[in-house]
């Protein structure tokens, strides 16, 4: 086993990494570009208004198994809270309210319960859900999933299963574009499939929603950190790589920026697949496919709108929106339990939308949220922040598994972690914690 493991990277990724090594007896030294940890999953504090922002909005599940396993190594666990069951509720432009709400039935009796009893489907879309969780339960489905669903889109395997169009514009596509951060005509029907069975027809404790109550810093930057360093290991900001040390097949540490190198018995990268190739010598990127396909991964963006008012405007915590560009609304000050009058707007997949002005898509934001919210009649806007993650995610199209490598490199000493590697979810919090759990076990198994 290493003693010594270098950690490039300190989001979500390279902390959770960091944590499992360090409490496996390794001494670790983590490595970030930037002054902050968190990379695409973090928090600031606004200039103007001095609120609690957050890069990007999420939401956690019950079926955050390793996040919520990474929170409680960290301590810090009270920082998400947990529905008892799956709640969710829905804004329509005509002002209706309607929620699904599913009851502790075993599963997937407690997602077919909630649709029939909810008031957010008409029956025929009823019908198509019942539909759509016997094809999930199917084992025969199940086991010829990888093959029946590898080459098709969300859109086109919804379509097969006859679920109605009506349901799918208002359903399952906010799903998909909630979860995947891409568009149903594109996402792979494989990865939808899987995580629909892990979030909904599993278990009713994996499928309850969890909303962090801190800034997404504040859930595990700080503490990550410190269980690194109460370990003996270091974390340290604003170092930047510039290069990988690759030399007969086996990567011995790093190059920094300012031209001195780091050596080490293990390297984790923990960078995005965008950056990584730009470490690695061009003969390994060139001549290795496990490197090269990673070229041809693709980014989905996300576009957060946060606005303040001068009032309240909805006593909601979060909401999803029907037939509007914007997909969900969250009142950050109710849910921060800040008393400020400020919520988040979250536009995913956004690759129509990202190359929009900024003015222009707050433009859009207030126009539909009149057209939702009563209490918008007499609000006047103070102050607007939008934030666009050009590079938020992998966009997880047909095929794209084949192009997510392993955590286990050919070089010999390098390792990956990141969303983007072979976790079989999309890229989400919890697959990023997942990799560097499963980067970490690597690593301490090699010899």
């Amino acid at each position: 086993m290493p003693e010594d493991v270098l950690i490039i990277g300190g989001g979500l990724a390279g902390l959770a990494a960091g944590v499992a090594l360090t409490e496996a007896g390794c001494r670790v030294r983590l490595l970030e570009q930037k002054p902050y940890l968190g990379g695409r999953a973090r928090s600031f504090r606004e200039a103007a208004t001095g609120s609690v922002v957050d890069n990007g909005q999420h939401l956690f599940m019950g079926c955050y198994h390793s996040t919520l396993k990474f929170f409680a190594a960290i301590g810090t666990s009270q920082t998400v809270t947990f529905d008892p069951q799956l709640r969710v509720r829905f804004l329509e432009t005509d002002k209706k309210l309607t929620e699904l709400r599913c009851p502790a039935f075993p599963a997937p009796w407690h997602l077919l319960f909630g649709v029939c009893l909810s008031n957010s489907f008409a029956f025929g879309e009823k019908v198509d859900v019942v539909r759509m969780g016997r094809a999930l339960r199917d084992t025969r489905s199940t086991a010829s999933a990888a093959g029946a669903l590898e080459h098709l889109t969300v859109e086109e395997w919804l379509s097969e299963l006859g679920q109605r169009e009506s349901l799918r514009r208002n359903f399952w596509d906010l799903l998909c574009i909630a979860a995947m951060n891409e568009d149903p005509q594109i996402t792979s029907a494989l990865l939808f499939h899987r995580v629909l069975r892990l979030a909904l027809f599993t278990s009713p404790l994996d499928s309850r929603l969890g909303i962090p109550r801190t800034g997404l810093s504040d859930c595990y930057t700080e503490a990550a950190a410190h269980t690194i360093t109460d370990h003996g290991g270091s974390v340290e900001p604003q170092r930047d790589v510039r290069a990988l040390l690759v030399s007969n097949g086996e990567c011995h540490g790093v190059k920094l920026v300012d031209g001195s190198t780091i050596e080490a018995q293990a390297t984790l990268s923990a960078v995005p697949w965008h950056v990584l190739p730009k470490l690695l010598p061009d003969e390994t990127v060139t001549t290795q496919p496990f490197f090269s396909r990673i070229l041809d991964l693709h980014p989905a963006p996300i576009i957060s709108i946060y606005l303040w008012f001068d009032r309240a405007v909805t006593d909601l915590e979060f909401v999803g929106l029907r037939g509007t560009t914007i997909q969900w609304l969250f009142n950050k000050g109710k849910i921060l339990g800040s008393g400020e009058n400020y919520i988040s707007l979250v536009l995913s997949g956004a690759h129509d939308h990202v190359a929009r002005s900024k003015e222009d898509l707050v433009d859009t934001a207030l126009r539909e949220l009149r057209t939702l919210l009563p209490g918008m009649s007499d609000a006047r806007l103070t102050h607007s922040l939008v934030i666009k993650e050009r590079f938020a995610t992998f966009s997880p199209c047909v095929g794209v598994e084949a192009l997510r490598p392993s955590a286990v490199t050919p070089v010999r000493g390098l390792y990956l972690a990141g969303d983007w590697t072979d976790t079989s979810l999309p890229a989400t919090i919890e697959g990023a914690v997942q990799s560097g759990y499963t980067a970490a076990e690597a690593i301490l198994q090699s010899n």
